[in-house]
């Protein structure tokens, strides 16, 4: 049987980050555990991979500000530069959107995006905000410094290893199965992604109302005419963004399917949705070739907010999930967040798992292979 001081789940950013940040907490004896054979292959590997910080929730503003501030200038034991190429946002919108965002912020005006963004001619916007300092995040280089920055601070990553039970006595954690081997620990950090709510109640903790579901993604072969330093550009009215993604560009229609935890399957009638979009919205990109499809998961909760700290019926179980499609952006600060929480501090309260009530609306759990 081996020992922990706090075992984290979940070897995506969120899980990276909270092992990471536990160590500059000075906690020396962490486990980090992943299911699959590397760190990072599910949500975490499988996004648009964007920093965004302008017009966000109000209780997720606060940690986009933080996290954009730790990827651009990331702090000097992550041994990396920026993590960001900042090439700015704009969230384009008409009608009564486009009225409730006029004063929210830097607003431009349709004729200045047509110059910046020649391809949005004739689309169906009358301007949008301009966040300067969005921008591309490098993931894979993200996760890959927080894993080696957890390593040099004592964090033991050990892949291909699902979690089976988390076991508790008397409303406390005490230990940990995964993959054959019995960890005995006070703490767990639920960082599970897609499979956090089966997590929680392998612990007997609060169910927690999360729902992971499908968005997919649209990659087109070069595109002579597409300009590097573009920003991005998101329709937040009629619900499609795109970005450059060299040679061509990279393109969502939000889509918003539920799915059960693992890989989602591309669906076949995804690429007509995207298509009406543009057709419909931004008539110069109708007619582009997509040379790739697939899709991740974003898990969402009721409210939107995240299910950030400590659970309130199991001592020791803390939550870390939810994170609904910020994850690139916030999960330096939500691992902060969570760290913290393993040593006793508090939870931002709109993030807190509580908020749901005790023994409400539960999650049904489909088991660890799920």
């Amino acid at each position: 049987m081996e020992t922990a001081d706090v075992v984290v789940v979940g070897a995506g950013l969120a899980g990276a980050a909270t092992a990471y940040h536990l160590t500059r907490l000075g906690v020396r004896d962490v486990v980090l555990l992943e299911q699959e054979p590397m760190a990072g292959m599910h949500s975490s590997g499988r996004n648009a991979a964007m920093a965004r910080q302008t017009a966000v929730p109000d209780a997720i503003a606060p940690l986009a500000r933080e996290g954009v501030r730790f990827l651009t200038a990331p702090p000097d034991d992550l041994e990396t530069p920026s993590l960001v190429r900042a090439c700015g946002m704009l969230l384009v919108a008409d009608g009564q959107r486009a009225e409730a965002m006029r004063g929210a912020g830097d607003w431009i005006e349709r004729r200045e995006i047509e110059r910046l963004v020649p391809v949005t001619e004739a689309g169906a916007f009358e301007g949008g905000l301009w966040g300067k300092d969005e921008g591309v995040v490098d993931v894979a280089r993200f996760l890959q410094a927080l894993l080696s920055a957890g390593a040099r601070g004592g964090v033991r990553f050990l892949p291909a290893n699902r979690v089976t039970a988390v076991e508790a006595d008397q409303g406390r954690v005490v230990g940990v199965e995964a993959g054959g081997l019995r960890i005995a620990t006070p703490a767990v950090v639920n960082a599970a992604g897609a499979w956090a709510a089966g997590l929680g109640a392998l612990a007997g903790a609060l169910p927690a109302p999360l729902r992971p579901c499908r968005r997919h993604l649209f990659a087109t072969g070069p595109l002579a005419w597409v300009a590097k330093d573009w920003p991005i550009v998101w329709d937040v009215a009629h619900d499609f963004y795109f970005r450059p993604e060299p040679p061509g560009l990279l393109l969502s229609a939000c889509d918003e399917s539920e799915e059960p935890p693992g890989l989602p399957p591309v669906d076949p009638g995804a690429p007509s949705v995207l298509a009406s979009k543009l057709g419909r919205f931004m008539p110069r990109l109708a007619d582009l070739t997509v040379a790739r499809v697939w899709a991740g998961l974003r898990v969402l909760t009721p409210d939107g907010a995240f299910i950030l700290g400590r659970d309130p019926e199991v001592e020791g179980f803390v939550w870390c999930a939810g994170l609904g499609g910020h994850g690139v952006t916030t999960s330096a600060a939500v691992g902060r967040v969570a760290a913290e929480a393993v040593l006793g501090r508090e939870t931002p309260v709109a993030h807190t798992p509580g908020r749901f009530g005790h023994r409400a609306a539960g999650v049904p759990f489909a088991g660890p292979s799920a």
